[in-house]
């Protein structure tokens, strides 16, 4: 072991782990090992394990829900931190009362470990409105943000909802930030390029009838369930959406945009290489039928874009982040 990694476990202790496999964490299973992997459970153990590497000069990265990620074959050199922050309170609400029924907003604050299912289930069971339409989205608050996760029957982005929130930047500045800052756009948002962290976030939400919130919530989960396949290993999926542009400049048919029907549409629904294999339910979903590495999903990733481009005249844009060695 370096001098460095040895100096960042006698800062963090012996909850630092060496050589840690990371398949088991995501939900495509698939990724070799970090060299050193330390499970944060509060805020404040996530950014003094996040600042401990980053002052010895460790590169470090940031693991959520471990969904809409390809960890490579040979893992993730450096500190990898898992982020199992899981607080969730109300901040406050802001209303007035009419008719004996508070009419208003209301201020919730989520740590960016906390499970994106955790939440809306706790602010359906409150009665809060705003994030019921995202009941079965994987992953986490923090990557949520990340990507600004989308629902779309009804339309619904996760960012739309957010207040402010609590961020650790690159020079382990911590900073409150309000909505704008993050630029919010489909599958985008700031952070994807300033290398903040996302360490907490306060999502203004509005008064609403319980049953009526968990009502939408069942729809979401049980579109989702009809739609996307179920009891397999997958990050999410695949490849972004293409824009109404593109699907004009290359008339596909009925201008669609769905990047899945175009994969499908192209001949590869149910194509495999080695263990992995577009989705024969949905082919903007590549899954893991059990062993696959990572070099079989970049080949079909590869295959997609080359099948689509030649047939549709189109690039389709990953949506799965890479990370580590491949």
């Amino acid at each position: 072991m370096n001098t460095q990694y040895q100096k960042l476990k006698g800062v963090l202790g012996d909850k630092v782990k060496e050589n840690e496999p990371l398949a088991t964490y995501t939900t495509f299973k698939i990724g070799g090992p970090a060299d050193l992997f330390y499970d944060a459970k509060t805020i404040e153990e996530l950014v003094a394990a996040v600042g401990a590497s980053r002052k010895l000069g460790i590169p470090v990265w940031v693991l959520g829900g471990g969904s809409n990620i390809l960890i490579g074959d040979k893992g993730i050199r450096g500190f990898v931190v898992k982020n199992s922050t899981s607080r969730i309170f109300i901040r406050g609400m802001k209303g007035t009362l009419k008719g004996g029924e508070a009419r208003g907003n209301v201020y919730v604050e989520a740590d960016s470990g906390v499970t994106m299912n955790k939440l809306v289930r706790f602010t359906a069971e409150e009665g809060f409105a705003g994030l019921e339409m995202h009941l079965g989205l994987p992953g986490t608050v923090g990557g949520a943000i990340y990507m600004n996760s989308k629902w779309t029957h009804p339309e619904g982005y996760v960012g739309d909802a957010v207040y402010q929130a609590e961020i650790l930047t690159p020079n382990n500045e911590q900073r409150t930030v309000a909505k704008p800052y993050f630029q919010f756009g489909y599958d985008t948002s700031s952070v994807q390029k300033t290398g903040d962290i996302v360490v907490r976030v306060v999502f203004r939400l509005r008064q609403g009838e319980k049953s009526t919130l968990w009502d939408a919530a069942n729809a979401a989960i049980a579109y989702r369930r009809q739609t996307q396949p179920q009891g397999v290993f997958s990050p999410g999926c695949t490849f972004r959406n293409i824009s109404k542009a593109q699907a004009i400049t290359a008339a596909t048919p009925e201008a669609t945009t769905s990047a899945g029907f175009l994969i499908d549409h192209a001949g590869l629904k149910g194509v495999s290489i080695g263990r992995a294999q577009i989705s024969p339910v949905h082919a903007n979903f590549i899954i893991n039928r059990g062993g696959a590495r990572a070099w079989d999903v970049i080949q079909l990733i590869t295959r997609a874009k080359e099948q689509v481009k030649r047939q549709f005249r189109v690039m389709l844009e990953e949506e799965i982040v890479r990370v580590g060695e491949f």
